[in-house]
């Protein structure tokens, strides 16, 4: 067996002639084939796809391929990455897979999808990746929607309308990303960006009580001013190519006398996230500050703790602890707490 790609589950396998009982028993599937081209493949459909899917691999290295489960060895169907319809005299290419119906409500296409954007953008000179399909297709729509691939609009392919999703690579230029120390003057500038990031996170918390919208059709949150007459806490101002993209700031207040540090506030600009901008900037932080962190969520914020557990996570290299807590200097309300030495993975 040759291995194209492999996550976290399952290997994808480079196409070979022996997978044409899997691909039959997949592809004439009419639960399977609903919504997939013309629907349930014939034995010759199939066997001409197979070759194609072969010589695509052999011409440009990547291709549709047999899926399996790494501890079982089941076929669970089949993923890849092609050139649109095999044709290569265009430059789109394309994320696919189909399963059986056994792997369903697994996971496993949003695991393989995402993986092959990851390998698509990593190793193909290409910025953009498609998805084609069956606009009535609710379960592929959903999975493409979680990999982060943006619905373009209806098109016609092989004499069938079809949905048609796309991604793009980000072009991110790090060396671009500044940490500014704010100063007084910032302020109000900080305080403006205020109202947005309630309204960010109005999206998790809006239901609670407290985080009504005003009458006047303005979020509210707290006064940052604190932040400069504090001199334990440091604002900074984030900005990507000379534009305000944010703002962090640290302090020294955690929930025991052993902690060094603590992120107090931490923005990024709608038009900026997604993009590994707050990523990079909060390992920025960590490293501008070394010492024993912590890094508090409010229960329910579900974007927050996505974010900071995974980033938390791929910094320390899973090294960090992670408990719930009474906060004693937030009125003793109650707060979802990361906590890590920052200096550890240096």
């Amino acid at each position: 067996m040759s291995i194209f790609l492999e996550t976290k589950r399952l290997i994808i396998k480079t196409p070979e002639a022996t997978d044409f009982d899997n691909l039959y028993a997949l592809q004439a599937d009419a639960d399977v084939m609903q919504y997939i081209g013309q629907g349930v493949r014939t034995p010759a459909e199939i066997k001409n796809g197979l070759e194609k899917a072969i010589l695509h691999q052999k011409k440009h290295g990547f291709s549709l391929g047999c899926v399996v489960e790494k501890e079982s060895g089941i076929f669970v169907g089949r993923a890849g990455l092609i050139y649109l319809a095999y044709d290569d005299t265009q430059p789109d290419i394309e994320v696919s897979y189909a399963l059986t119906k056994d792997s369903w409500c697994k996971g496993y296409a949003t695991e393989l999808a995402s993986a092959l954007i990851n390998w698509g953008f990593q190793n193909l000179p290409v910025t953009k990746l498609v998805a084609v399909i069956n606009p009535r297709n609710d379960r592929s729509r959903r999975v493409l929607e979680k990999v982060k691939m943006n619905y373009v609009g209806r098109a016609h392919y092989w004499n069938n309308e079809v949905a048609l999703y796309a991604i793009r690579k980000s072009n991110i230029d790090y060396s671009k990303i500044q940490l500014f120390p704010a100063t007084v003057e910032d302020y109000p500038v900080i305080q403006n960006m205020g109202r947005f990031y309630v309204y960010d996170m109005s999206e998790y918390l809006g239901s609670d009580e407290g985080w009504e919208i005003s009458e006047n059709g303005l979020y509210e949150c707290i006064d940052f001013k604190k932040y400069w007459e504090d001199k334990d806490s440091f604002p900074f101002l984030v900005r990507y190519k000379n534009e305000i993209a944010g703002f962090v700031i640290v302090d020294k207040k955690g929930s025991s006398s052993d902690i060094d540090f603590n992120m107090a506030q931490f923005f990024i600009v709608r038009k900026f996230k997604n993009k590994g901008i707050g990523r990079y900037v909060a390992q920025q932080c960590f490293k501008k500050f070394l010492g024993i962190w912590e890094v508090m969520v409010i229960p329910g914020n579900e974007g927050a703790y996505r974010f900071w557990r995974s980033t938390i996570k791929n910094y320390t290299n899973n090294n960090f602890t992670e408990y719930t807590r009474d906060i004693a200097h937030f009125n003793n309300s109650r707060k979802n707490v990361f906590k890590f030495d920052s200096g550890i993975v240096l």
